[in-house]
């Protein structure tokens, strides 16, 4: 079915919603921010948020579930298939970390998530949302594992569900570390880390 321009212009203003709602939440936090802080943020109404969200914390899970496309999208742009295995992981976990560097500002608001998934309001949305977060990132790191062994570029005996989820952990937290301490600066951290990693994972005919 094709979009009509009136489909069109409801995406526009839900997306112009949710961007300025990203900017409050970050700024005041998901208790502190109002509907009327982000209406205003937004050049609407308060009445407009309710026609696409039925009350905040519908529109903070949907922040979420935008920031979360955006870095998934934006360490995806970097990953082609004709490259090399370790090379995809090195610039899927580059691109997620030089996402989140660039918009440390918006790091607060999954600390606000992860709060909000252990708490007894709302727990098992959140919580969810959590989840498949992180099992998308585990899913696709795996998958390049895999096609690095079919490729001859990777061990055959390395379990690519289970490297898939340490290497998640291992850059979520380091992405933790930046955002409490400016100071560090993740790429080199990464370049130190995946080195001898990659070393280690090569199938033996790739090299010493």
């Amino acid at each position: 079915m094709a979009l009509t321009f009136t489909d069109i212009d409801k995406a526009l203003k839900r997306e112009r919603l949710v961007t300025a709602a990203v900017q409050v939440f970050a700024a005041r936090g998901y208790r502190n921010a109002t509907m009327d802080e982000i209406a205003k943020a937004a050049g609407t109404a308060k009445g407009t948020l309710y026609l696409y969200f039925k009350d905040k914390e519908e529109l903070f899970y949907t922040v979420f579930e935008w920031l979360t496309v955006q870095t998934l999208e934006r360490s995806s742009a970097v990953d082609r298939e004709d490259m090399p295995a370790p090379e995809r992981l090195r610039a899927l976990a580059e691109g997620a970390t030089r996402f989140i560097a660039e918009h440390r500002e918006w790091f607060p608001l999954t600390l606000e998530v992860w709060a909000a998934g252990g708490s007894t309001d709302s727990r098992e949305r959140f919580a969810t949302a959590l989840r498949d977060m992180y099992a998308q990132y585990r899913a696709l790191i795996a998958h390049i594992i895999r096609s690095g062994q079919e490729r001859g570029e990777l061990r055959a005996d390395l379990d690519a569900d289970a490297l898939g989820a340490v290497l998640t952990g291992a850059v979520d937290g380091l992405l933790l570390q930046c955002w409490f301490d400016s100071a560090l600066d993740p790429s080199p951290l990464l370049q130190a880390f995946f080195d001898p990693l990659f070393r280690g994972m090569q199938a033996t005919n790739q090299g010493d």
